[in-house]
């Protein structure tokens, strides 16, 4: 296409965007009145709504309304995943999709959320969904919806609480990551079973420090023959499923150590002001517009607090955020809540049936049954994973309140208020941090969490054996928790929850063994915290990994150097490099390669390119090979670490070279890597890209950093942290500070669509004045 061209179809997509663009608000203070609520939404620098309203139904109301103003596309595409009704815009693209998701019957277990609601939870998601149509009726008569319903010919149905219960459930199984050790697990005893002795069993290092620090009684854990510690204990070899399994769970991000989050509440011994500080930035996949929406919220009243944080798209409510008196953060537990079981025909007690259709978009309708019994559904893996029927446990199948609580946590003051507020939680099993202003930090976890037999669920079992360990559900208090610790910080980085001897089992896989441990350095030894540190630490890029496993590489290497100039310029770079992930080196070029190599030749020429991808552990794997040679010997790896590393190194500077050159120095982190983040209709539409954007952000990578940015093989980042959020408590209460990546409003030609893209990557935040309710500055 000339450049011409390309302008002339620019300036098309942009005219065809306009008529939805003016009929969004503006920065004048938008009254409601007009339409039954007593309810004003002002927004600030940056385009986040604060809303005022005057009662409950008034405040929630509102919400719905600038959040279906904001991002209306983006919650009809969240809700259509949720129910399985994606194929009905996008066609035989997402059947597959919409087909999984059906017979999980998430609609039918939110059905049953929905019934269980408090009478002011329901009313507010009501009040919520009054708001989402309200909006769509005053943009479809000022003349335009979002642009993508004007591409996609299609007109958006009215919302109703069930889609904002449908998408919890949906974001609930999506966290829910057992499932994937277990799968892994299964095509491992199917295809490679004489490999089930070295990579069956969870390899988490021992001394990665744990959530809850107080021991207490109970049961000790094991020991691995090759003196690993065993965190978690085993079940014996799973029961085989067949592979390749990586299209339908969505894939593993290779070297990742999986989707988590950072979080730690400081208390005020350690801080500068003598308060507490929270830090919180949750980790996503990165997309344009990102997952989370920035509202603030305030009743009118003199004791009635403001609220300010995040949530998602068709939710009310806050996922994380504060008030003046309370800041709040989370991080995925990842808690063992999913199971899998083989059934023998007929097995499932009072055995439930639904049938449904997909409507597929210029295609066929396809029929889908959907069957299970309490707490579990029939399960029947694809047809390139063999079709497989199996049974699923999974936590979010039973009833659960948790929307009740995201409509309370932001208006508590103290935490055994906040405590409170979470025990209607259900899934997604969170733990959340919690930081007040009268000196207190904590953290919770809330969620349905099974009452397991000790060592169950790291693989699929016999269906009455799986039943018989999922015995019911722990009680509240039972769960995780620990407030004002004697250390005087909390660390959650999605790493191991107890100790060995806790009385309560809570799975076998942990992620956070990269993350935790760098962030208990920073704090361990620190006093005179400030919010800065804070900030500054959420951009930290020491890998974790490399400083554990750098100092036997280089040992190995040191015993026989490389030959060859350029591998020789290479080992010299890695022997001289500090362990940061910064942007401009070569050297975590050199030890990602590294580290592929050795994997390549250790794991995947073993296992198979899709059985190693499909790994969650790898990464722990591959470290627990590095640092124990008993281990390589039992895998029957015969060379000497020195040769091995040696080989690998070779191999990997060829690679780089063939990409990037002969010199090394011109190596750089971030010209290998890249946000692209591109919207959902650019992926399938190229030409897209010039009305929502194609700007890529060159950035170093590494899943081993707390400034977590996790690539693909092909070197883009599709995870990381979207949202930092730091609460510092003061005189005058908390002062909340956070920047989003891209920015508050979905719409392409709004100066919100990526004002704060620049910020978020030079790592600046923005600081709220809670008291003003509205206005920042970085």
């Amino acid at each position: 296409m000339h450049v011409g061209e390309s302008r002339l179809l620019g300036g098309a997509l942009r005219a065809l965007a306009l008529p939805s663009r003016w009929a969004q608000p503006g920065r004048s203070p938008l009254r409601l009145q007009r339409y039954g609520a007593d309810a004003t939404v002002v927004r600030d620098e940056r385009g986040i709504p604060w809303i005022t309203a005057g009662s409950d139904r008034d405040l929630y109301f509102a919400v719905g309304f600038a959040q279906a103003c904001d991002r209306l596309w983006q919650m009809d595409v969240l809700r259509r995943r949720a129910r399985g009704r994606l194929s009905e815009v996008f066609g035989a693209a997402t059947v597959e999709e919409d087909v999984r998701i059906r017979r999980l019957a998430l609609e039918r277990a939110a059905r049953g959320s929905l019934r269980i609601l408090s009478a002011d939870g329901a009313a507010a998601l009501q009040a919520f969904s009054d708001g989402v149509n309200a909006a769509v009726r005053r943009m479809t008569r000022r003349g335009g919806l979002p642009p993508e319903f004007l591409l996609l010919r299609y007109r958006p149905e009215p919302w109703s609480p069930l889609d904002s219960v449908c998408i919890v459930k949906q974001l609930g199984f999506d966290l829910g990551k057992n499932l994937l050790n277990e799968v892994f697990r299964s095509g491992l005893a199917r295809d490679r079973p004489q490999y089930e002795a070295a990579f069956a069993r969870p390899k988490y290092p021992a001394d990665v420090p744990l959530t809850i620090r107080t021991a207490v009684g109970g049961r000790a854990g094991a020991a691995f023959e090759d003196g690993t510690e065993e965190r978690a204990g085993s079940d014996g070899p799973a029961a085989p499923i067949s592979p390749p399994m990586q299209e339908w769970l969505g894939g593993l991000l290779r070297g990742s150590e999986g989707p988590g989050s950072n979080a730690w509440a400081v208390s005020g011994k350690r801080s500068a002001s003598g308060r507490p500080l929270l830090a919180n930035d949750p980790h996503v996949l990165f997309t344009r517009p990102n997952l989370w929406y920035q509202q603030g919220m305030a009743l009118t009243g003199d004791h009635e607090p403001t609220g300010y944080g995040v949530t998602v798209p068709g939710l009310p409510g806050l996922v994380a955020g504060a008030n003046e008196e309370l800041a709040f953060g989370i991080t995925n537990s990842t808690i063992d809540t999913q199971d899998l079981a083989l059934p023998a025909p007929g097995v499932l007690p009072d055995r439930w049936e639904e049938q449904s259709s997909v409507v597929v978009r210029g295609g066929d309708t396809v029929p889908v049954t959907a069957a299970g019994s309490d707490g579990c559904v029939e399960f029947v893996l694809p047809a390139a994973a063999g079709r497989e029927r199996c049974v699923l446990f999974w936590s979010g199948f039973s009833p659960s309140t948790e929307i009740d609580g995201c409509l309370r946590m932001w208006r508590t003051r103290s935490y055994p208020e906040f405590r409170e507020s979470l025990r209607g939680f259900g899934v997604p099993v969170l733990n959340f941090l919690v930081a007040c202003a009268d000196g207190t930090i904590a953290l919770r976890t809330a969620g349905r969490v099974p009452r397991r037999l000790r060592g169950s669920g790291l693989g699929p079992r016999a269906y009455t054996d799986v039943a018989a360990s999922w015995q019911d559900f722990l009680d509240f208090d039972e769960l995780p928790e620990t407030v004002d610790p004697p250390e005087g910080y909390i660390v959650s980085a999605n790493n191991t929850m107890l100790p060995d001897d806790a009385p309560v089992y809570l799975g076998g896989d942990w992620a956070g063994a990269y993350r935790a441990p760098r962030i208990d350095e920073l704090l361990e030894d620190a006093t005179g915290i400030t919010a800065e540190d804070c900030a500054r630490w959420q951009m930290d890029v020491a890998n974790t990994r490399a400083g554990r496993l750098l100092p036997h590489l280089l040992s190995a290497l040191g015993e026989k150097p490389p030959k060859d100039s350029l591998t020789a310029a290479c080992h010299d770079m890695l022997r001289l490099w500090n362990g940061e992930d910064t942007d401009d080196l070569a050297a975590p070029l050199l030890f990602s390669g590294l580290m592929r190599e050795l994997t390549d030749d250790w794991v995947t020429a073993r296992l198979g390119e899709t059985l190693t991808a499909a790994m969650p552990d790898l990464p722990l794997q591959v470290d627990h090979l590095v640092l124990d040679p008993a281990a390589r010997e039992r895998l029957g790896i015969a060379e000497p670490l020195t040769e091995a590393v040696g080989r690998a190194l070779g191999r990997a500077v060829a690679r780089l070279a063939a990409e990037w050159g002969e010199d090394p120095s011109q190596w750089r982190n971030d010209g290998a890597h890249r946000i692209g983040d591109p919207h959902p209709l650019t992926r399938a539409v190229p030409v897209l890209k010039r009305l929502f954007g194609d700007a890529e952000t060159r950035r170093g990578a590494s899943p081993y950093s707390l400034r977590l940015m996790a690539p693909n093989a092909s070197g883009d980042i599709l995870e990381g942290a979207p949202w930092r959020f730091v609460a510092a408590f003061g005189p005058g209460g908390c002062s909340p500070r956070d920047v989003l990546r891209h920015g508050s409003s979905g719409h392409p030609l709004s100066p919100h669509y990526d004002d704060q893209s620049v910020a978020h990557h030079e790592g600046r935040l923005f600081r709220m004045d809670l008291r003003a309710r509205g206005g920042s500055s970085a």
